[in-house]
C-alpha cells in the first residue's frame, strides 16, 4: 500500500511528539519522533510517504491538494491535544475523501473507544510507535497487535476494542527509521550547532513514575546498540552529524549508556543534545557523553520546593541538583533546565523560590512548562478530583501561552503573569546576555539564538 505519514496543518506550530502536544514555546521545533520510527517499520513492508506540514508550513488547502497528489491508501496521522479540533475536522476530510485515517497522539492515550465512537472517520488510535502494530493492522493480522483501539472487523461503528496485551518491558527492535524522507528544510533546534540535525529515539518510555509526566506510562525498553549505531552511521553517510537523543533520560542504564558513548566517541565527528536526569549525571556519565561529542544536557529541576517534587514523585530532592548543574559546567556541557509551574500546590513565594534556583545554577537556559493534565496520568486523576480540571476540556497546551489550571491559591491569570514575569527576569539579566553572546561558536548558532530569543520574548510580554 501507499501509506503516508501525516503531521497536519495547523494555525500555530504545534509539537505533536510522543504522545504530548503543545504550542512551540518559541520557534524550535524538531522532527516528530513518533513518524520517524514508524517510517523504518512501514518502509519495510509498503510504499512509506512522509507530509509534515508543521515544517513545510502548509496551510489546510494547499496540505489537502499535497496528499491528493500522492494519493495515499491509508494516512497514519498525529493528532494532539493541543490542536485537536483542527485535527478531526482536517482528517475528517480526507476521509470523506475515500483515506483510510489510523492515528496515535495524547488525545487518544485515554478513553480512545470514546474518540473513536464520538469520531466515525478514524479507523483505529495507535498506542505505541515502536513496534509492528500498524503492519499487522494493516496486513489483517490483528491476533499480533500489542496495542491498539480497533473497530470490529465487520466495520461496524458500535463495536470498538482496546487490544491491549502486554506492559512494555525488555528490549524492542524496530527497523532503520528512514529520516531522508522527511523534509531537508523547516525543522529547528535551539541547542543544535548546525542548522542540519536528527532526531534520535535509543530508548522507549521510561522507568521513572513522575505522575505528571505521560511518557512514565508507557512502560520502558531498550533499543539494541547496535540497532542505534546503524541508524547513526547512515545519518553520517548522509551528511548528518548533529543529533537530539529523545531518550528521556540518557544513559538511565548505565552500562548501556557508557558502551554507546564509547561508539560515538570511536565515530569522532558527531555532535549533540540529551535528555537525563540530576540523579543519573554521574562524572563517570557526563565525562563519558563529553567525549563522545555531547554538548549540551537537558535537566529536569521542576521545582525548588521538596515537597512539590515529593508529592509527584521526582524520586530526588532540590539539593541534588546543584551538584549535578555544577559536574556539567566542570564537563564542559551546556545546561538547560527545565521547569513545571502551576501545580496545585504552587503559590507565589514557590515560584519565586523556584527562579532564584534557577538562577543559582547558573544553567544556560531555562524552559518553564506549564502544568496540564496529560491523558493517562496519575496527575489529572488527582486535578479532576480536586475540581481543577473538566473531564470534558479536551484541548490542553502545556506550552505555557495560556494557563490550563487554576493553583489552590492562585488564578489561571495569576499563574501565567507569574510565568511570563520569570521568563523575562532570567533572560533580561544584562550578566547573562553577555554570557550567552560569548558562548556563541558559529553564525547559524547566532542566528538560531537570537531567533528564538525573541520569540520567546514576544510569548512572555
Amino acid at each position: 500500500m501507499r501509506v503516508l505519514l501525516l503531521n497536519p496543518p495547523g494555525e500555530r506550530t504545534y509539537i505533536r511528539d510522543y504522545f504530548c502536544s503543545k504550542t512551540t514555546k518559541s520557534n524550535y521545533l524538531f522532527h516528530p519522533i513518533d513518524l520517524v520510527v514508524l517510517s523504518g517499520t512501514l518502509a519495510e513492508h509498503h510504499d512509506a510517504l512522509v507530509l509534515d506540514c508543521m515544517a513545510e508550513r502548509l496551510a489546510p488547502g494547499p496540505a489537502h491538494d499535497r496528499i491528493a497528489a500522492l494519493a495515499p491508501d491509508v494516512i497514519v496521522s498525529l493528532v494532539g491535544s493541543v490542536s485537536w479540533n483542527e485535527d478531526r475536522v482536517f482528517l475528517a476530510a480526507e476521509a470523506h475523501r475515500g483515506r483510510r485515517v489510523l492515528a496515535l497522539g495524547d488525545i487518544l492515550h485515554e478513553r480512545s473507544e470514546a474518540r473513536l465512537a464520538e469520531e466515525p472517520w478514524l479507523e483505529a488510535a495507535l498506542h505505541v510507535f515502536a513496534n509492528a502494530d500498524v503492519v499487522h493492522y494493516l496486513a489483517g493480522r490483528r491476533e499480533r497487535i500489542e496495542d491498539m483501539t480497533v473497530r470490529d472487523a465487520t466495520g461496524a461503528p458500535e463495536r470498538l476494542q482496546r487490544v491491549e496485551r502486554a506492559h512494555r518491558k525488555g528490549s524492542y527492535r524496530v527497523p532503520r527509521p528512514r529520516h531522508e524522507l522527511f523534509p531537508q528544510r523547516g525543522y529547528r533546534f535551539s541547542f543544535a550547532r548546525s542548522r542540519r540535525f536528527a532526531t534520535v529515539l535509543t530508548d522507549y518510555g521510561c522507568p521513572y513514575p513522575c505522575t505528571f509526566c505521560v511518557i512514565g506510562t508507557l512502560g520502558f525498553q531498550t533499543r539494541p546498540i547496535e540497532d542505534v549505531l546503524e541508524e547513526i552511521d547512515a545519518l553520517r553517510a548522509g551528511g548528518t552529524r548533529e543529533i537530539f537523543f529523545m531518550d528521556q533520560t540518557f544513559g538511565v542504564v548505565r552500562a548501556r549508556g557508557r558502551e554507546l558513548c564509547a561508539a560515538l566517541e570511536q565515530r569522532g565527528d558527531l555532535s549533540w543534545t540529551a535528555f537525563t536526569r540530576p540523579d543519573t549525571a554521574t562524572d563517570e556519565m557526563l565525562a563519558a557523553m563529553a567525549r563522545a561529542g555531547c554538548h549540551t544536557v537537558i535537566m529536569g529541576v521542576e521545582s525548588a520546593d521538596d515537597a512539590i517534587l515529593a508529592t509527584y514523585k521526582k524520586g530526588y530532592r532540590a539539593s541534588a541538583v546543584s551538584g549535578a548543574f555544577l559536574r556539567a559546567k566542570r564537563h564542559g556541557l551546556r545546561t538547560v533546565g527545565t521547569f513545571i509551574v502551576g501545580l496545585p500546590e504552587e503559590t507565589e513565594d514557590s515560584l519565586a523560590a523556584t527562579l532564584d534556583l534557577a538562577m543559582e545554577l547558573d544553567m544556560d537556559f531555562m524552559s518553564l512548562n506549564v502544568a496540564v493534565p496529560r491523558f493517562g496520568t496519575p496527575f489529572r486523576e488527582r486535578a479532576l478530583a480536586l475540581g481543577l480540571a473538566d473531564p470534558d476540556d479536551l484541548v490542553m497546551d502545556q506550552g505555557g501561552a495560556e494557563a490550563f489550571l487554576p493553583t489552590k491559591t492562585l488564578d489561571k491569570e495569576a499563574m501565567l503573569a507569574l510565568k511570563r514575569r520569570m521568563v523575562r527576569r532570567f533572560y533580561l539579566r544584562p550578566r547573562y546576555l553577555w554570557k550567552r553572546l560569548r558562548s556563541v561558536g558559529s553564525l547559524h548558532e547566532l542566528r538560531a539564538q537570537v531567533t528564538e530569543g525573541f520569540a520567546l520574548l514576544k510569548r512572555n510580554a
